[in-house]
């Protein structure tokens, strides 16, 4: 679960830590995985280990926070340029490496036309949280300034002008692009935008899109596109990130018959910078925006609760931290909403490389290859061909079960970070923590910041779908789900049109769809939704979807649930029956136990859905009389 107060706890000199209800200060960064610090107490200086401190007890702020949750679908283009705009503008006084000078704040302020303060509390807002959304314009505390956004008719105008007027091989001007856009909307008579409104539009579309339309692919290329065997910015240490799948080339076998259940997906995220493996996700499930976001706050988050679970206790993985820029390919799950809402919520630049030019991806192409080569040597390889593999009965020698190749790739990566790296010429790990902590001739970036909202991460790395609130709850793939606490939500009106239902996002681990996961802005928090009909068992989205088409051959309508989920349970029935004797059967079986393992899992890092007390909306928002509201009535 994740802890309350900060979002962040910042390892640097200086900085107020606690461990086993004791305060300290942090007085150096002795490794990377170690600080010697000074107990405010008894004046002793201690070395602690980074995963085993938190933050101080208390910490008080000079002045509150502005609030940061908040539902992203409810946000506007306008406030989430305004957002990246204050995040370039405070980027001098975040400590970054790339962007130290002595520009003060009161400089800033003065350039911008802001004061003083206004520059500290959003540095403190982004320090505190390290999410983009803390640069959000509060229009509540200033009286509702929100209802000025753009109409539908503005903005069709807005983007079909910048489309097909401003990004063409004509090159047109953007004050010429301004006065366009103006222009047609003064014809339609529809209220006519700012000029810098329509200017920061043009600055946030996708700058290589631009330049391709506008100077052709040759411009595009040369401007933004890296030399082979070269990725720029990827100077320090998070700067860069990438992200891939691959199927392992090894034979598992299953936990109870130990006969083999065919191959398993892995995941990985490589540090550009170190070549570090910063984090995988391994899977029976073929690779999908789960098993992408699984992989991502992998990587965000630290590795020592993660280790616990293996009782790995000889070796760290020291690596961890929010990336600058997210780099993969165009599969079809890394292009989805999921991807993008919960990247522009981390202030993470989401990079999709050039379909059919893999050298793009090299780095981590290359680790792939890496930890195939290795597995050649685990019996079960399948080796990279029928040259290759010659009379090797694969199948027949396959022994490692599934948890136990997880644990055999944690040792890989532990012993891969601690190997010399041709590439960069030294250990992952050394370059790793010489991009942290410096050189002689070199300063680091700094130890990066622990993430402590690690439910917040995980629930935003999950897939989502947006479906309005009804009387009966929430109805998603036939299946309904109802808890108090959607009681507030339960037909409100769209904000902005008042004719419409609103919809609201609700994520779900495909894995285990028992349970979804609401935020609910007004408690400024997530909450588990359950089947409405808490009798039915959790199951993954593959067994509802071959359930359903079972159904249909039968004549089962959907919306009977109890009957849909009953041919669930007599499907497991025959795969168990079949496990000894099929490979399909054992494999369902195992991946089901896959399944249950990291729905256990969930429970253990999410929140879960018992106590939870129903929120009220506060005087005067409409959408919940609650003496219209009816008990449900059991099916």
């Amino acid at each position: 679960m994740s802890k309350q107060g900060s979002a962040q706890l910042w390892i640097k000199e200086g900085a107020s830590i606690s461990q086993n209800g004791r305060e300290y200060v942090i007085v150096a960064l002795a490794d990377i995985n170690l600080v010697l610090a000074k107990d405010l107490e008894s004046g002793e200086k201690v070395l602690l280990k980074v995963g085993d401190v938190d933050p101080p007890r208390t910490i008080k702020h000079a002045q509150p926070l502005p609030k940061t949750e908040r539902d992203l679908a409810a946000i506007s283009d306008e406030d989430w340029l305004l957002a990246e705009d204050r995040r370039r503008i405070i980027e001098p006084l975040l400590g970054n490496l790339q962007s130290r000078t002595n520009i003060t704040a009161e400089e800033i302020g003065a350039e911008v036309g802001v004061g003083r303060a206004t520059i500290y509390r959003w540095v403190a807002a982004f320090k505190e949280t390290g999410l983009l959304s803390s640069l959000l314009p509060n229009h509540e505390a200033k009286g509702g300034r929100g209802h000025s956004r753009l109409s539908a008719e503005v903005e069709t105008i807005i983007n079909d002008c910048i489309e097909n007027f401003h990004d063409t091989d004509q090159s047109n001007s953007i004050a010429s692009t301004i006065v366009e856009i103006r222009r047609r909307c003064s014809n339609a008579n529809l209220r006519i935008p700012a000029g810098n409104t329509i200017r920061a539009r043009i600055e946030r579309t996708e700058g290589r899109e631009r330049i391709l339309r506008r100077k052709g692919e040759a411009a595009a290329h040369d401007q933004f596109d890296p030399i082979k065997s070269s990725i720029p910015d990827a100077d320090w240490p998070l700067a860069m990130v990438q992200i891939d799948h691959t199927l392992l080339p090894v034979i598992i076998v299953d936990d109870v018959h130990r006969k083999s259940i065919r191959r398993a997906w892995i995941t990985l995220a490589i540090d550009v910078y170190s070549r570090v493996c910063l984090g995988m996700h391994l899977s029976l499930d073929p690779p999908s925006a789960m098993s992408a976001g699984m992989c991502i706050s992998h990587a965000i988050l630290p590795k020592e609760r993660w280790l616990t679970r293996f009782n790995i206790t000889t070796t760290d993985w020291p690596c961890w931290g929010t990336m600058g820029v997210l780099h993969m390919d165009n599969a079809r799950e890394f292009r989805g909403d999921m991807l993008k809402v919960a990247c522009q919520q981390y202030d993470i630049d989401l990079h999709l490389r050039p379909v059919k030019k893999p050298r793009y991806g090299a780095h981590i192409e290359r680790l792939m290859g890496t930890v195939s080569e290795g597995l050649k040597t685990v019996k079960g390889a399948t080796f990279s061909g029928p040259d290759e593999k010659g009379q090797y009965d694969a199948e027949g020698n396959a022994c490692m079960t599934f948890d136990e190749i997880e644990k055999w790739l944690i040792l890989f990566f532990a012993a891969y970070h601690r190997k010399k790296h041709t590439g960069i010429g030294t250990l992952p790990l050394t370059k790793w923590r010489e991009g942290l902590l410096g050189t002689k001739g070199k300063p680091g970036r700094g130890l990066p910041a622990r993430r402590l909202d690690d439910e917040r991460l995980r629930i935003n790395f999950m897939p989502f779908i947006e479906r309005t609130v009804q009387n009966y709850g929430v109805l998603i793939d036939d299946v309904h789900y109802y808890h108090d606490v959607l009681r507030p939500w339960i037909n409100a009106p769209h904000p902005e049109f008042k004719k419409h239902r609103r919809k609201f996002r609700f994520h779900r681990d495909p894995r285990d769809i028992s349970v979804l996961y609401f935020y609910d802005e007004i408690a400024q928090r997530y909450f588990p939704i359950p089947y409405r009909d808490t009798s039915l068992p959790p199951v993954s989205i593959w067994e509802l979807r071959d359930a359903h088409r079972q159904a249909d051959e039968k004549g089962i309508p959907h919306e009977n649930e109890k009957a849909v989920f009953a041919l669930i349970n007599e499907q497991r029935v025959i795969e168990a029956e079949a496990a000894e004797k099929t490979k399909s059967a054992r494999r369902a079986q195992q991946r089901r136990k896959q399944h249950a393992v990291a729905s256990k899992q969930t429970k253990e890092d999410l929140p879960t859905a018992s106590n939870i007390v129903p929120t009220a909306l506060p005087p005067g928002v409409r959408g919940y009389d609650p003496d219209a509201v009816q008990p449900l009535e059991d099916d």
